[in-house]
């Protein structure tokens, strides 16, 4: 069997800065001199339970926390994969609301960033482009998280009082990861349940002419020359059956426009809601040409920082039977 080389994957790490809290994970049930409350507001904090763990009776009733029994190095603030999608796609957010099993639809969907990079679902179809962005959560290393009491104006009595959990100055790490075999091919074939859109025999070179459009937008330099190509039978390499699918794979200059656009994308992140912000400071890079997923958060020191390597191909162009 054939091994595949080449840069299988573009991974990433992320240092990020900000202040306050920008992604709310609402009002959270606590105890308060032995009562539980519903008044007190908690952020998204990883590994967080508002459970003591005590049990009260045969009845099964277990303890509430208290709202300033928090270790913050424990279960740190985080900002959630979801959010950070989010807004990486902020312009293109709610145009999948618009989106129908129509071929006209589909086709400025598909020839996106929405559709080439984030992904998509149409559930009157089925069709869907599964993202080959992988983000892990934003997680605080700072902590420096406080409790703060508020009142609401007017009579005061126990329904006017309410509480959150805030923070201060925040810097996050994570990473993520463009995986290039799902960024090269885009299947048109319903036959393995990953149809990006349903054509007609005639009208796969048009999808084709659309995408290679699309991405030379995103590109400046002349000397590139980004390729959608279409073929009715593309092999995954390593196939024991050898059978095909109808789909578009993107040349080298393609994938390499693509990646880049993301990894800028990533770097130009900034986030302001809540009462918080929050920015991308700095993104390390791996084109990982090896078979360790995410080299670069256990071996930074093996990572290339520059591709010094063709992406690698999956997916091979060949005659139907």
């Amino acid at each position: 069997m054939k091994k595949i080389e080449g840069i299988k994957s573009v991974d990433f790490k992320i240092t990020a800065y900000g202040h306050g809290v920008v992604n709310w994970n609402g009002p959270t049930t606590l105890s308060n001199e032995g009562r539980s409350v519903d008044n007190h507001t908690l952020p998204k904090l990883r590994g967080y339970s508002n459970l003591t763990g005590r049990i009260k009776d045969e009845t099964g009733y277990k303890y509430k926390k208290e709202a300033t029994d928090i270790d913050f190095k424990e279960t740190p603030l985080y900002i959630s994969q979801n959010c950070i999608r989010h807004h990486l796609f902020r312009e293109q957010a709610y145009d999948l609301h618009f989106a129908s099993a129509k071929e006209k639809d589909l086709l400025p969907l598909l020839a996106s960033l929405t559709g080439l990079i984030r992904g998509y679902v149409v559930p009157a179809s089925q069709c869907k482009r599964t993202s080959p962005l992988l983000i892990e959560d934003f997680i605080d290393q700072l902590g420096n998280g406080n409790f703060e009491q508020f009142a609401q104006a007017g009579e005061r009595d126990s329904s006017s009082f309410f509480s959150k959990t805030t923070f201060g100055d925040t810097q996050y790490i994570a990473y993520g990861s463009l995986s290039i075999e799902q960024l090269e091919f885009i299947s048109l074939d319903k036959k393995f349940d990953r149809c990006a859109m349903v054509i007609k025999e005639t009208e796969g070179e048009k999808v084709a002419q659309a995408i290679t459009n699309f991405i030379k937008t995103l590109n400046a330099d002349s000397h590139r020359n980004p390729q959608a190509i279409f073929h009715p039978n593309y092999v995954r390499q390593g196939t024991i059956y050898q059978e095909g699918e109808v789909g578009i794979l993107l040349n080298q200059d393609a994938i390499a426009i693509l990646v880049e656009t993301t990894l800028e994308m990533i770097r130009e992140l900034s986030i302001r809601q809540a009462k918080g912000y929050m920015y991308v400071d700095k993104i390390e890079v791996d084109y990982n040409d090896s078979n360790k997923m995410m080299r670069i958060k256990r071996s930074p020191e093996e990572i290339n920082p520059q591709p010094t390597s063709a992406y690698a191909i999956y997916f091979e162009a060949k005659e139907t039977k």
